[in-house]
Protein backbone atom coordinates (compact mmCIF):
# COMPACT_ATOMS: atom_id res chain seq x y z
CA UNK A 1 0.00 0.00 0.00
CA UNK A 2 1.30 3.47 -0.56
CA UNK A 3 0.07 6.79 -0.22
CA UNK A 4 -0.22 8.91 -2.74
CA UNK A 5 -2.92 11.78 -3.14
CA UNK A 6 -4.68 13.41 0.09
CA UNK A 7 -8.32 14.31 -0.10
CA UNK A 8 -8.73 17.63 1.32
CA UNK A 9 -12.41 18.41 1.53
CA UNK A 10 -13.35 16.67 4.75
CA UNK A 11 -17.04 17.52 6.11
CA UNK A 12 -17.15 14.84 8.19
CA UNK A 13 -14.92 16.03 10.87
CA UNK A 14 -12.28 13.12 9.60
CA UNK A 15 -8.81 15.11 10.05
CA UNK A 16 -7.76 15.64 6.35
CA UNK A 17 -3.67 14.57 5.80
CA UNK A 18 -1.80 16.61 3.24
CA UNK A 19 1.88 15.38 3.85
CA UNK A 20 2.22 12.00 4.19
CA UNK A 21 5.57 9.81 3.76
CA UNK A 22 5.29 7.60 0.28
CA UNK A 23 6.04 4.39 1.36
CA UNK A 24 5.24 0.69 -0.09
CA UNK A 25 3.44 -1.62 1.86
CA UNK A 26 1.18 -4.98 0.97
CA UNK A 27 -2.15 -5.83 2.56
CA UNK A 28 -4.22 -7.82 4.33
CA UNK A 29 -7.55 -7.94 3.34
CA UNK A 30 -10.42 -8.71 5.25
CA UNK A 31 -14.03 -9.56 5.51
CA UNK A 32 -17.19 -11.44 4.13
CA UNK A 33 -21.03 -11.40 4.68
CA UNK A 34 -22.27 -8.46 6.63
CA UNK A 35 -23.72 -9.24 10.34
CA UNK A 36 -25.07 -7.34 13.09
CA UNK A 37 -23.36 -5.39 14.96
CA UNK A 38 -21.92 -7.36 18.30
CA UNK A 39 -23.78 -6.96 21.13
CA UNK A 40 -22.25 -3.58 23.25
CA UNK A 41 -20.43 -2.20 19.88
CA UNK A 42 -22.25 1.36 20.36
CA UNK A 43 -22.31 1.63 23.93
CA UNK A 44 -20.62 5.04 25.23
CA UNK A 45 -20.20 6.20 22.44
CA UNK A 46 -20.12 10.09 23.04
CA UNK A 47 -19.93 13.31 21.44
CA UNK A 48 -17.31 15.65 21.77
CA UNK A 49 -17.12 19.73 20.89
CA UNK A 50 -14.73 21.75 21.30
CA UNK A 51 -16.85 25.22 22.12
CA UNK A 52 -13.57 27.64 21.10
CA UNK A 53 -12.88 25.60 17.84
CA UNK A 54 -16.36 26.13 16.81
CA UNK A 55 -17.13 29.09 17.35
CA UNK A 56 -13.48 30.15 15.70
CA UNK A 57 -14.71 31.41 12.12
CA UNK A 58 -11.14 31.19 10.93
CA UNK A 59 -10.59 27.87 12.11
CA UNK A 60 -11.90 24.53 10.23
CA UNK A 61 -15.72 23.81 11.51
CA UNK A 62 -16.08 20.43 11.42
CA UNK A 63 -12.78 19.62 13.95
CA UNK A 64 -14.94 21.27 16.21
CA UNK A 65 -16.99 18.46 17.41
CA UNK A 66 -15.84 14.78 17.45
CA UNK A 67 -16.76 11.67 17.97
CA UNK A 68 -15.41 9.69 21.40
CA UNK A 69 -15.54 6.38 23.22
CA UNK A 70 -16.36 5.94 26.95
CA UNK A 71 -13.89 3.14 27.77
CA UNK A 72 -14.42 3.69 31.77
CA UNK A 73 -16.47 5.16 34.35
CA UNK A 74 -14.65 8.48 34.12
CA UNK A 75 -12.65 7.88 30.66
CA UNK A 76 -13.36 8.65 27.61
CA UNK A 77 -10.74 8.04 24.57
CA UNK A 78 -11.19 10.81 21.55
CA UNK A 79 -8.59 11.85 18.58
CA UNK A 80 -6.04 14.65 19.76
CA UNK A 81 -7.09 17.13 17.36
CA UNK A 82 -9.91 17.94 19.29
CA UNK A 83 -7.15 20.06 19.89
CA UNK A 84 -5.44 22.21 17.49
CA UNK A 85 -3.58 23.92 20.00
CA UNK A 86 -2.46 22.98 23.19
CA UNK A 87 -5.30 23.56 25.49
CA UNK A 88 -4.90 25.87 28.70
CA UNK A 89 -6.69 25.02 32.06
CA UNK A 90 -10.25 25.45 31.82
CA UNK A 91 -10.46 25.41 28.34
CA UNK A 92 -14.25 24.42 27.97
CA UNK A 93 -15.86 21.26 26.04
CA UNK A 94 -19.01 19.34 25.77
CA UNK A 95 -19.76 16.00 26.01
CA UNK A 96 -23.25 15.03 24.46
CA UNK A 97 -24.54 19.02 24.28
CA UNK A 98 -23.41 19.20 28.41
CA UNK A 99 -20.11 21.39 29.66
CA UNK A 100 -17.77 18.91 31.72
CA UNK A 101 -15.37 19.43 34.27
CA UNK A 102 -12.20 17.25 32.87
CA UNK A 103 -8.81 16.62 32.87
CA UNK A 104 -6.27 15.33 30.24
CA UNK A 105 -4.91 11.75 31.10
CA UNK A 106 -2.88 11.42 27.71
CA UNK A 107 -2.38 13.32 25.04
CA UNK A 108 -0.47 12.20 21.88
CA UNK A 109 0.13 16.04 20.26
CA UNK A 110 1.03 17.45 23.47
CA UNK A 111 3.50 19.95 23.17
CA UNK A 112 4.30 18.74 19.71
CA UNK A 113 1.52 20.80 17.92
CA UNK A 114 2.82 23.07 15.40
CA UNK A 115 1.29 26.47 14.74
CA UNK A 116 -1.37 26.31 12.49
CA UNK A 117 -2.82 29.36 10.19
CA UNK A 118 -6.33 29.59 9.59
CA UNK A 119 -7.17 26.39 6.86
CA UNK A 120 -4.08 24.82 7.36
CA UNK A 121 -4.77 21.03 7.82
CA UNK A 122 -1.57 19.88 7.28
CA UNK A 123 -0.33 16.64 8.98
CA UNK A 124 2.40 14.09 8.30
CA UNK A 125 2.60 10.74 9.65
CA UNK A 126 3.88 11.13 13.44
CA UNK A 127 0.72 13.62 13.87
CA UNK A 128 -1.36 10.32 12.78
CA UNK A 129 0.37 8.13 14.88
CA UNK A 130 -0.16 10.01 17.90
CA UNK A 131 -3.49 11.24 17.12
CA UNK A 132 -5.16 10.15 20.85
CA UNK A 133 -6.66 12.04 23.62
CA UNK A 134 -7.54 10.52 26.69
CA UNK A 135 -10.03 12.94 28.90
CA UNK A 136 -10.54 11.91 32.40
CA UNK A 137 -14.65 12.90 33.17
CA UNK A 138 -15.27 14.40 36.29
CA UNK A 139 -18.34 12.76 36.47
CA UNK A 140 -19.23 9.77 36.40
CA UNK A 141 -20.38 7.73 33.04
CA UNK A 142 -22.77 5.33 33.43
CA UNK A 143 -22.99 4.11 29.86
CA UNK A 144 -19.60 2.97 29.13
CA UNK A 145 -18.04 0.40 26.75
CA UNK A 146 -16.56 -2.45 28.13
CA UNK A 147 -13.90 -2.92 25.55
CA UNK A 148 -10.51 -4.82 25.03
CA UNK A 149 -7.59 -3.07 23.17
CA UNK A 150 -6.95 -4.71 20.21
CA UNK A 151 -3.15 -6.42 20.74
CA UNK A 152 -0.73 -6.23 17.96
CA UNK A 153 -0.26 -10.14 17.51
CA UNK A 154 -4.13 -10.86 17.22
CA UNK A 155 -4.68 -8.75 14.23
CA UNK A 156 -5.50 -11.99 12.00
CA UNK A 157 -7.72 -12.73 15.00
CA UNK A 158 -10.67 -9.92 14.43
CA UNK A 159 -13.76 -10.55 13.43
CA UNK A 160 -16.62 -8.63 12.11
CA UNK A 161 -15.59 -4.77 12.57
CA UNK A 162 -18.23 -2.47 12.84
CA UNK A 163 -17.69 1.58 12.73
CA UNK A 164 -19.67 3.04 15.69
CA UNK A 165 -20.15 7.34 15.48
CA UNK A 166 -22.19 10.03 16.08
CA UNK A 167 -25.05 11.84 14.02
CA UNK A 168 -24.26 15.26 13.90
CA UNK A 169 -27.43 17.30 15.44
CA UNK A 170 -28.84 14.24 17.27
CA UNK A 171 -28.62 11.79 19.78
CA UNK A 172 -28.36 9.07 17.41
CA UNK A 173 -25.42 6.66 17.50
CA UNK A 174 -24.89 4.80 14.11
CA UNK A 175 -23.05 1.82 13.74
CA UNK A 176 -22.16 0.47 10.39
CA UNK A 177 -20.68 -2.90 9.32
CA UNK A 178 -17.76 -2.92 7.45
CA UNK A 179 -17.28 -5.07 4.16
CA UNK A 180 -13.32 -5.23 4.04
CA UNK A 181 -11.02 -3.56 5.82
CA UNK A 182 -6.74 -3.27 5.07
CA UNK A 183 -4.22 -3.92 7.00
CA UNK A 184 -0.30 -2.73 6.27
CA UNK A 185 2.44 -5.76 6.84
CA UNK A 186 3.82 -3.45 9.60
CA UNK A 187 0.36 -2.76 11.26
CA UNK A 188 0.62 0.86 11.45
CA UNK A 189 -2.52 1.75 10.18
CA UNK A 190 -6.62 0.04 9.75
CA UNK A 191 -8.01 0.80 6.72
CA UNK A 192 -11.51 0.82 5.80
CA UNK A 193 -14.17 2.87 3.23
CA UNK A 194 -17.15 4.50 3.57
CA UNK A 195 -19.47 5.37 1.00
CA UNK A 196 -20.33 9.48 1.42
CA UNK A 197 -23.95 8.44 1.48
CA UNK A 198 -23.39 6.75 4.35
CA UNK A 199 -20.44 8.93 5.81
CA UNK A 200 -22.99 12.03 5.65
CA UNK A 201 -23.61 13.75 8.57
CA UNK A 202 -21.38 11.87 10.82
CA UNK A 203 -19.17 13.01 13.47
CA UNK A 204 -16.34 10.51 11.85
CA UNK A 205 -12.94 11.60 14.16
CA UNK A 206 -12.31 9.74 16.87
CA UNK A 207 -15.26 7.29 15.91
CA UNK A 208 -14.42 3.90 17.33
CA UNK A 209 -13.86 0.56 15.36
CA UNK A 210 -15.41 -2.23 17.19
CA UNK A 211 -14.68 -6.29 16.75
CA UNK A 212 -14.47 -9.31 17.65
CA UNK A 213 -12.06 -12.05 18.47
CA UNK A 214 -12.68 -15.54 17.36
CA UNK A 215 -13.38 -16.46 21.09
CA UNK A 216 -15.96 -13.85 20.87
CA UNK A 217 -14.08 -11.38 22.60
CA UNK A 218 -15.80 -7.59 22.30
CA UNK A 219 -12.40 -5.77 20.74
CA UNK A 220 -11.69 -1.56 20.72
CA UNK A 221 -9.84 -1.92 17.18
CA UNK A 222 -8.62 1.84 16.71
CA UNK A 223 -10.18 5.02 16.53
CA UNK A 224 -10.65 7.33 12.96
CA UNK A 225 -8.56 10.05 12.79
CA UNK A 226 -7.84 10.68 9.45
CA UNK A 227 -9.07 10.46 5.25
CA UNK A 228 -6.74 9.75 2.27
CA UNK A 229 -6.07 7.88 -1.23
CA UNK A 230 -3.92 4.87 -1.27
CA UNK A 231 -2.38 2.43 -3.76
CA UNK A 232 -2.98 -1.38 -2.39
CA UNK A 233 -1.22 -4.10 -3.88
CA UNK A 234 -2.84 -7.41 -3.97
CA UNK A 235 -2.91 -10.67 -5.83
CA UNK A 236 -4.90 -9.06 -8.48
CA UNK A 237 -2.27 -5.81 -9.24
CA UNK A 238 -2.27 -2.36 -7.74
CA UNK A 239 -5.61 -0.63 -7.43
CA UNK A 240 -6.10 2.99 -6.35
CA UNK A 241 -8.54 3.12 -3.27
CA UNK A 242 -9.55 6.91 -2.94
CA UNK A 243 -11.15 8.56 0.26
CA UNK A 244 -9.93 5.99 2.71
CA UNK A 245 -10.27 6.35 6.32
CA UNK A 246 -7.22 6.01 8.75
CA UNK A 247 -7.67 4.08 11.91
CA UNK A 248 -5.10 4.48 14.63
CA UNK A 249 -5.11 0.93 16.05
CA UNK A 250 -5.87 0.47 19.92
CA UNK A 251 -1.97 -0.84 20.22
CA UNK A 252 -0.79 2.04 19.17
CA UNK A 253 -2.19 3.67 21.89
CA UNK A 254 -0.83 3.91 25.53
CA UNK A 255 -4.05 2.61 27.49
CA UNK A 256 -1.12 2.30 30.71
CA UNK A 257 -1.71 5.81 31.01
CA UNK A 258 -5.33 5.39 32.86
CA UNK A 259 -5.78 5.09 35.95
CA UNK A 260 -9.34 4.78 37.43
CA UNK A 261 -9.64 6.43 40.98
Amino acid sequence: MRIISIDTGSSTSIYSLLRVCCFMLFVTLSGGCLYAPPAGATRGVVEIKNLRLYDDPDLYMSHGILTGVAIGEHTVLTAAHAFLYDPEPGHPLKMNGHAIDYSIIGDGWSGNRRHREPGDKQVVDEDIQGDYLFLHIAEPILDYAQLEPLEFERVDDLRNLTLVSRRSGSDEVVAIPMKIWLIDDNRKYIIISLSEKKRSGLRLSGSPLIGVYTDGTLVLAGIANATGNVSAMTDKGTTLLEDQIFILPAYRIPFDLITEP
